[in-house]
C-alpha cells in the first residue's frame, strides 16, 4: 500500500518529458477551445446569448491553461500541488469536524497522523456497512476491507472518491470472495452497450441506474488484447473495485448516464469527446496500460466514455499515488487534466 508520504511527494517524471507533455497539453487544449467556438459561432449562432455561461467557461480553461504554464511551468508540480490541497484539504475538515475541537479523550492534542487515521477507519466502516459479502467469515471481510483501505490510502483523489460515497451512502456493493466471476451474485445483466449478458462473462460489473457493483474478490489473470496481441495481466480486485465505483460517482454527480459532464453542458461534452478520440488514436501507436484497452472494447460511444474516466483512479489504485499518476501523465494527460480540473471540484462540492 502507499504511505502517507507518497501523496506529497514531488511525482517522478523527468523534467524534459514533463515540459513536451505540458506543450502537448496546452497546445491540444487550445485546439478544442477553437474549435468549440467555432463550432458555436457557426452552428448555434442564434443561441449566442444563451451560452454566455459556456463562453465565460471557455476564458476560464483558457485561464488555466496559460496559468499552467506561466506559474507551474512543469505539469508534474502542478499535479503535486493538487494532491497536496486535496490532503490538506481533508485535514482540515477532519480537525473542524473531530469532537472537541479535534482533542481525544484524554484531552490531548490529536496529532494529523491520528487523524487520518480516524477518517480512514470512519470512511472504511462505512463502506463495508454498504458492503455485502457472499458467505462472509471473518477472513473474507478483512480482505475486502483491505481493498477499501487500498483504494483510500492509494491517494488523495481516491480517498476522495471513498468520501463522496461515505457522505451520500447511495451505492450497494456485492462481493464474492469464492469465484472467478459474478454469477453468484447476478445471473443476467446488460451491459452499457445495451446488450444482454449471462454473469459468468463478468469479474465486475457496475449497475450505474440501480448504484450497484457486483465484483469478484479473487485475484488472478486476465488475458488483455493490447494492439492486436494478447497478453496476460493480473486482475486486482481493488483495482476494478475502485473503476465500478467511480463509475458510480460520476453517475451521482453528473446524472448523466455515468458521463463524466451535465446533460445540455456542451462545452464539456465536446471536450471530453475530444480526449476520448485522441485517447484512443494514441493507444493504436503507444502502449498503455491494459484497463485503457479494456475500456476501448466497448462498442458504444457511451459505454467507452463511462468507462475510460473511470481509469485515472483505477491507475493511481493500480501503480500506486507516484508511480500511477506519472503513467497517466505520460499516457493520457488529457483525461489526467481533465479529471483534476473538473471531476475532482464536483466530488469537493
Amino acid at each position: 500500500m502507499a504511505g502517507a508520504g507518497d501523496t506529497v511527494e514531488i511525482l517522478p517524471v523527468e523534467e524534459a518529458v514533463t515540459r513536451d507533455g505540458l506543450a502537448k497539453l496546452e497546445e491540444g487544449i487550445r485546439d478544442i477551445i477553437t474549435e468549440l467556438r467555432h463550432h458555436q459561432s457557426s452552428d448555434f449562432a442564434s443561441l449566442r446569448d444563451e451560452i454566455t455561461s459556456r463562453d465565460v467557461l471557455l476564458r476560464k480553461l483558457e485561464e488555466s491553461v496559460t496559468r499552467l504554464s506561466e506559474d507551474i511551468a512543469p505539469l508534474k508540480d502542478y499535479v503535486t500541488a493538487k494532491m497536496q490541497e486535496e490532503a490538506h484539504s481533508a485535514a482540515r475538515s477532519q480537525s473542524s469536524g473531530s469532537p472537541e475541537g479535534g482533542a481525544n479523550q484524554d484531552g490531548d492534542q490529536e496529532t494529523e497522523e491520528e487523524r487520518n487515521n480516524r477518517a480512514q477507519n470512519r470512511c472504511v466502516d462505512v463502506m463495508m456497512s454498504l458492503t455485502e459479502i457472499r458467505e462472509n467469515n471473518v477472513e473474507k471481510t478483512l480482505k475486502v476491507r483491505g481493498f477499501y483501505e487500498k483504494i483510500y490510502e492509494a491517494s488523495p483523489f481516491t480517498s476522495l472518491m471513498l468520501k463522496f460515497l461515505e457522505r451520500n451512502r447511495g451505492v450497494k456493493v456485492l462481493i464474492d470472495c469464492d469465484s472467478f466471476s459474478i454469477n453468484n451474485l447476478v445471473k443476467r445483466l446488460v451491459n452499457l452497450d445495451g446488450e444482454k449478458q449471462n454473469g459468468t462473462e463478468f469479474l465486475t460489473f457496475a449497475d450505474i441506474f440501480e448504484c450497484r457493483v457486483y465484483l469478484v474478490g479473487v485475484s488472478g489473470v486476465i488475458n488483455v488484447n493490447i494492439r492486436g496481441h494478447c497478453k496476460k495481466e493480473n486482475f486486482d480486485p481493488e483495482v476494478s473495485l475502485a473503476q465500478s465505483l467511480a463509475q458510480i460517482v460520476m453517475y451521482l454527480i453528473f446524472k448523466n448516464r455515468g458521463c463524466p459532464y451535465v446533460c445540455d453542458d456542451e462545452m464539456y461534452e465536446k471536450l471530453y469527446e475530444k480526449i476520448v478520440l485522441e485517447t484512443s488514436q494514441k493507444k493504436d501507436s503507444v502502449t498503455m496500460d491494459g484497463c485503457v484497452y479494456h475500456a476501448f472494447r466497448m462498442k458504444s460511444s457511451l459505454a467507452r466514455e463511462v468507462s475510460l474516466i473511470s481509469v485515472v483512479p483505477g491507475m493511481l489504485v493500480k501503480y500506486g499515488s507516484n508511480e500511477g499518476m506519472s503513467k497517466l501523465l505520460e499516457q493520457m494527460p488529457f483525461l489526467t487534466f481533465f479529471f483534476i480540473h473538473h471531476v475532482i471540484p464536483k466530488m469537493r462540492s
